[in-house]
């Protein structure tokens, strides 16, 4: 298998255990019994997580030159413990398996996206947003196809295929990464002086505050949306559904984004993204009907599609090829780490403490207009940096 078949494969698995574990896992724990806040302080452990594991292995990776081998190693200690995720069903011992899981897990996507856009700088013929366009198409599949079957299945509570399914991702996306042997960029290994240089960039550092804000913003969107449609009293079909056109919206502006890139560059690119997620949750904070839930979902163009194209682009030209596992590894530390621990924590006391998911939309609107204040502090980013 080509390189790019593996990495197409890898990311259509990773975000398959996704959309297999954003729409339904909240769903699947209210079932088992959990509290709100037991729900987001058990999914608080990844994201708290994130900053310690990405950094460690990032360096790893860099230091090493060899991302890919990275990859493969963090990619089967996450399937290790995903293997035991359908028989823990207490808060105890479901925390334990989802710490065991994020000390490789968390650290998957940015060594994933190092050796990508490392890959895509070597002149491999294609965009970065073309590759990972795959692991949208992955979250369709799952989020739409589990819907489905949890329906079929009468839409029991704690029904063990959620956890099945997610592990069998996990099995997907380790064996994908056990031959991605792309090396890391030549040159002299960076040291850690090298790596905390970084932090000195501002351009780099307003990057870094704008899309955790926005991503711990979309929290109550990914901690609770399943939650929200069954307090709508609406079918799992529906959650699928939902997810299944945003994604479907997000492909097509990673596919578009190439050429949006150039004729509007990212800082344009960038408030667009945040206005229209401001938009989004204010609508959906008031959506009643089926029908108005789904087609609302279709601005996840922007809020994932767009936000995560100029992301990517602005990550590629701030960070230097040798560092590009560590900058990936921050970027994923202060954004899912740090941004996304504390969303998730602030939903799970929302939903408790307001009695439903509407309010919390409501809140995390007002909350996405920092990022758009800040989008214009984000300089358009130019070639990548070797």
């Amino acid at each position: 298998m080509s390189t790019a078949s593996r990495l197409r494969l890898f990311y259509f698995a990773y975000y398959g255990a996704v959309g297999a574990n954003l729409p339904y896992f909240a769903p699947y724990l209210r079932g088992l019994g959990f509290t709100g806040e037991q729900i987001g302080s058990v999914q608080m452990i990844g994201p708290l997580l994130a900053a310690p594991v990405a950094l460690a292995w990032g360096a790893v990776a860099d230091r090493l030159g060899a991302p890919g081998r990275a990859l493969a190693l963090a990619a089967g200690g996450s399937l290790a413990a995903a293997a035991f995720l359908p028989w823990a069903r207490t808060p105890l011992a479901l925390g334990a398996v989802v710490l065991a899981q994020a000390l490789g897990e968390r650290a998957v996507v940015p060594l994933a996206d190092a050796v990508t856009l490392e890959w895509v700088r070597r002149g491999a013929g294609a965009a970065y947003t073309r590759i990972r366009l795959f692991g949208s198409l992955g979250f369709i599949a799952l989020a739409q196809g589990l819907g489905l079957l949890l329906a079929l299945r009468g839409d029991r509570p704690g029904d063990r295929l959620v956890p099945v399914a997610v592990a069998l991702c996990v099995a997907g996306y380790a064996l994908a990464a056990r031959r991605l042997d792309v090396p890391g960029s030549a040159g002299p290994r960076p040291r850690a002086r090298d790596a905390l240089a970084l932090l000195g960039d501002r351009r780099l550092l307003a990057l870094l505050l704008a899309c955790a804000v926005h991503w711990g913003a979309c929290a109550p969107f990914h901690l609770l949306f399943g939650v929200f449609v069954r307090d709508l009293r609406l079918s799992a079909s529906v959650t699928g559904l939902a997810m299944a056109a945003g994604v479907g919206a997000e492909v097509l502006a990673l596919l578009a984004y190439p050429r949006l890139a150039r004729r509007f560059g990212a800082r344009a690119l960038f408030a667009v993204a945040f206005a229209g997620t401001a938009l989004r949750w204010a609508l959906l904070a008031r959506v009643e009907g089926a029908a108005a839930l789904v087609l609302l979902q279709l601005l996840h163009a922007l809020t994932f599609g767009l936000f995560w194209g100029a992301s990517m682009q602005a990550m590629a030209a701030l960070v230097p090829g040798p560092l590009r596992a560590t900058g990936q590894a921050l970027y994923a530390a202060v954004v899912f780490g740090a941004g996304n621990a504390l969303g998730y924590q602030l939903a799970g006391w929302g939903y408790d403490r307001f009695g439903g998911v509407g309010p919390l939309f409501g809140w995390a609107a007002v909350a996405e207009l920092l990022p758009l204040a800040l989008s214009a502090a984000l300089a358009s980013p130019g070639r990548p940096r070797s």
